[in-house]
């Protein structure tokens, strides 16, 4: 009987889900076991490999939404392309589905991580740490909302803590801002869980050279500029 070509359903299904498993470090031992071993695989793959355990890591840290379903059933047709694909342009399709189809879960899971309690603010702060409480400014949906900032100096990252916050309106996103001597700098965008509450590492800079800090409600496309300004501003915080 002739060989399964590595292009087809059959191989996507057991061999490619496996290394796309092994790229989302979420492969079980008997999985693990049964999966190839990355140093005995062509140079091309183990480049392609390295290469999307580093984008689904930076998709990790971004803790960006779920893909949209337009996007998703962009990605699922094209990892449902003819057999006649190099297997590389096969391997790619393949762990695309399977990071658009775990993408949902992925994000879901930060979420849940946000939901979770801290231990008490006394009990996290070290020694020069301190923390720069965020109120809201004005009455309204967001008078309820409050936070703050551990900015923890000579650490790889601050935090930021929210609670009570409204989910963002469609199509838009919050985002946090320092002001710094040097100008209005961008920080993180994220969204809350269902119950309101945020929980976060960030990067120690800017906000470690921040005198104020903000939270502002902005469209999704300001992601992608590089000179965008906070739209709506809903909290304050004096460092």
């Amino acid at each position: 009987m002739p060989m399964t070509p590595p292009g087809t359903n059959n191989d996507f299904s057991h061999r490619d889900e496996l290394l796309a498993g092994l790229v989302l470090g979420n492969l079980s031992a008997d999985e693990a076991s049964c999966c190839p071993v990355v140093e005995q695989l062509p140079a091309e793959e183990q480049m392609l490999l390295k290469t999307l355990k580093v984008t689904h890591s930076r998709l990790e840290q971004a803790a960006a939404p779920p893909l949209s379903v337009a996007v998703r059933e962009r990605l699922l047709r094209s990892a449902r392309r003819s057999n006649s694909l190099k297997p590389q342009h096969w391997l790619i399709g393949g762990l695309f589905f399977i990071l658009a189809v775990t993408g949902g879960e992925l994000y879901r899971s930060k979420m849940q991580l946000a939901s979770l309690q801290l231990e008490t603010p006394s009990s996290r702060l070290h020694s020069g740490d301190y923390a720069v409480p965020l109120q809201a400014i004005q009455a309204g949906e967001m008078q309820n909302a409050h936070g703050e900032v551990i900015i923890r100096p000579g650490q790889a990252s601050n935090l930021l803590t929210l609670n009570q916050l409204p989910p963002a309106p469609e199509g838009r996103l919050y985002r946090l801002w320092a002001v710094t001597p040097d100008g209005v700098k961008g920080c993180v965008h994220f969204l809350p869980d269902k119950g309101g509450n945020v929980v976060m590492t960030i990067p120690p800079q800017p906000t470690g050279s921040a005198v104020k800090l903000l939270i502002s409600v902005d469209p999704l496309s300001s992601r992608q500029s590089p000179d965008a300004q906070p739209e709506r501003t809903v909290l304050f915080g004096a460092v």
